[in-house]
């Protein structure tokens, strides 16, 4: 027995890396609710008093943090998650945290710094990677270099992930594959590779009866809006933000993401009024949760809004020049989750 009275067995810690591992090889859809998840899950291993499954937890909720929007508070405990793991050689922990931090910075638009750490999160790929991590690590090497601009560089590795989840036979997550490749093709402005990576993506899913995401859907509007289809655009988009409101809070810019695209294609419609109350709710969202790339973009289509009604505004801000306010807090349960593990955390540091 230890010192909480537990039996730190191990079939206990058994249970508890399966448990853990179910949350780390899946994409947690609600990213709340992960977070409630992740903390019982780092109580159960610290009642265990087996620090590598405190870690793993840690850096679950963690990422949970980064996903509902709080990136100043997932930059700042994933060092220390990340400092242990480098300190006690676990290569697996180490990728899992780069590709965390991948992702933190590249919601705070450091596209640079994103893009060493998703290659450092494929380098530490070992044979005690998981098949998740394999394709997921490789596809998010892709994703940043789609976003930093060397889409030659980004096609081949989405090729590559594309035939390792096909070797593997990871069906849903071939369905991100595809997905991702099609939007990166899109921001490329190869409108027919990526319409036709998308008509790929939308036969796989029918044929595995796979229910497409809202992250899918929103490449379908984005395709569609560059080819001119406006009225089906915004078709897409409302079933998408449908979908995403009945899912619950997934990533921390998609809702802002999706907001942008619905605005451009109403804009294309001439609907001036919805696309501007939506390019509204889309910048409140990005000012909450620092999300100062996607600002930017919010920014440069409010003044393609301005200037279609002949009204003449400054045709884009600066990053560098967007400031935010302290960010509040997304969800009120996720503020009672917070105080709560804090105070636990407070009281274990007394004693």
């Amino acid at each position: 027995m230890n010192r909480f009275g537990v039996n730190g067995s191990a079939a206990g810690a058994e249970e508890l890396s399966a448990a853990l591992l179910a949350m780390e090889d899946r994409v947690t859809v609600n990213a709340t609710a992960g977070y409630a998840a992740a903390v019982d899950l780092e109580r159960r291993a610290e009642a265990l008093g087996d620090q590598t499954l405190l870690m793993r937890a840690r850096l679950l909720w963690t990422d949970m943090l980064r996903r509902t929007g709080d990136l100043p508070g997932a930059a700042r405990h994933i060092k220390g998650i990340h400092a242990w793991a480098r300190k006690h050689g676990d290569r697996q922990l180490q990728a899992r945290t780069h590709l965390v931090q991948t992702d933190i910075e590249r919601l705070s638009g450091n596209g640079a710094k994103a893009l060493q750490h998703a290659q450092s999160a494929v380098e530490l790929l070992d044979e005690t990677a998981t098949v998740h991590m394999r394709v997921w690590h490789r596809l998010r090497l892709a994703d940043v270099l789609a976003a930093n601009g060397d889409m030659d560089a980004a096609r081949l590795r989405y090729r590559q992930t594309e035939e390792l989840a096909w070797e593997l036979h990871q069906w849903e997550r071939l369905t991100i594959v595809l997905n991702n490749w099609a939007y990166g093709e899109y921001q490329a402005g190869d409108f027919p590779r990526a319409w036709e990576v998308a008509q790929r993506m939308q036969e796989h899913a029918v044929a595995r009866g796979y229910h497409l995401e809202p992250s899918a859907l929103e490449t379908i509007g984005a395709i569609q809006i560059a080819n001119g289809q406006y009225i089906q655009a915004e078709q897409t988009m409302q079933v998408c933000i449908a979908r995403y409101k009945g899912s619950g809070p997934n990533e921390a810019d998609e809702m802002a993401e999706y907001l942008l695209t619905l605005a451009r294609a109403q804009r294309g419609l001439g609907a001036t009024d919805r696309a501007l109350a939506n390019l509204t709710a889309a910048q409140t969202l990005c000012t909450e949760r620092g999300l100062r790339k996607i600002l930017s973009r919010v920014q440069q289509e409010r003044a393609e809004l301005h200037a279609a009604q002949g009204e003449h505004t400054e045709a884009s801000v600066p990053e560098e020049s967007l400031s935010f306010p302290q960010r509040k807090p997304v969800r009120f349960v996720l503020r009672s989750l917070l105080r709560t593990h804090r105070a636990r955390q407070g009281g274990r540091a007394a004693r």
